[in-house]
């Protein structure tokens, strides 16, 4: 392989990266399984090319908000790159897969669908490094509480394709409380149910008694691809220079604290030929969430594992 070349303006730190004080809300929609299957086949067994196969194993829909006070590298070459701030909100589907013929031994993923950050660091070391689907976007309207999960999310997309068509800056993913003064329900019953439903994906393992929770401790899996610029293509299927099916794990150094969600939050998406979160996850224009509860704190993003 080739030597990596840092040049000037080059904001992207090696990882392994560390999030310090972040806050993860998590909730739950009910999506469309059939829909998260294509989505899987398009990012996932496409790409494999046989060699491996992944299957969608529940019609929910993972949300995360994550907002991280302190984001940078850990990587002696680039620790001078600094901290910044990272807020994230995404899109997850559950699947397990490995080997066809070898189902015994399938793993389980979580697969990213969109993602949201406010950072051009964030966004530039996401897709470049590891392939993450990640979108500039402006938070607005972040609640204030941990057991809050509002949030608007202004982003550049474009509602309709066509020649002359332009794209518009609106919100295009909002969170809301449907009662502000609701309470939240019991913190185990919350994380149980929700626990429940994705049960076997992604354990975290505090070191103390707590239900196991899906958050940032869980294994991601993506494709990582770059269009060739040489073997330019007027096909819809063009040659890429570079693709891989890769696994990255973030994993908690700290837990903090945990808790309940305040409900009900209530998640509207803005339809867009851009970004289609509702046709590719099976999601309505507006929900209530199934589930939430929120984790405070630290993680570490290491090196990936290949897969394909």
């Amino acid at each position: 392989m080739p030597t990596f070349t840092p040049l000037p303006g080059d904001i992207v730190g090696a990882p392994p990266y560390r999030g310090v004080g972040c806050l993860t809300q998590v909730l739950f929609l009910k999506g469309d399984l059939a829909a998260q299957q294509r989505f899987c086949d398009l990012a996932l067994n496409g790409p494999a090319g046989g060699g491996l196969t992944f299957r969608a194993v529940t019609d929910m829909v993972l949300v995360t908000g994550i907002y991280a006070d302190s984001m940078g590298s850990m990587n002696d070459a680039d620790r001078d790159k600094g901290m910044m701030q990272e807020w994230d909100v995404g899109f997850w589907t559950a699947v397990r897969g490995g080997r066809p013929g070898d189902e015994d031994n399938w793993q389980s993923y979580w697969l990213p669908s969109f993602l949201f950050v406010d950072s051009a660091a964030a966004m530039a070391a996401g897709r470049e490094v590891f392939g993450y689907p990640k979108t500039a976007a402006t938070f607005q309207d972040r609640g204030q509480d941990h057991d809050d999960p509002s949030a608007t999310l202004v982003v550049q997309h474009f509602p309709r394709y066509g020649p002359g068509e332009r794209p518009v800056v609106e919100p295009l993913v909002r969170v809301t409380l449907d009662d502000p003064g609701a309470h939240a329900p019991s913190p185990l019953q919350s994380i149980e149910a929700a626990w429940d439903i994705v049960k076997g994906v992604a354990p975290i393992h505090f070191g103390f008694p707590m239900p196991p929770l899906p958050g940032l401790g869980m294994p991601q899996v993506m494709l990582r691809q770059a269009r060739d610029a040489v073997a330019i293509s007027e096909d819809p299927v063009s040659p890429a220079s570079l693709q891989e099916i890769l696994l990255v794990t973030p994993t908690p150094v700290a837990i903090r604290g945990v808790g309940p969600l305040r409900s009900p939050a209530v998640v509207e998406i803005t339809p867009s030929a851009s970004h289609p979160i509702m046709q590719t996850l099976g999601l309505g224009a507006s929900q209530v969430a199934e589930l939430g509860f929120w984790v405070e704190q630290d993680f570490e993003v290491g090196a990936a594992v290949r897969l394909a």
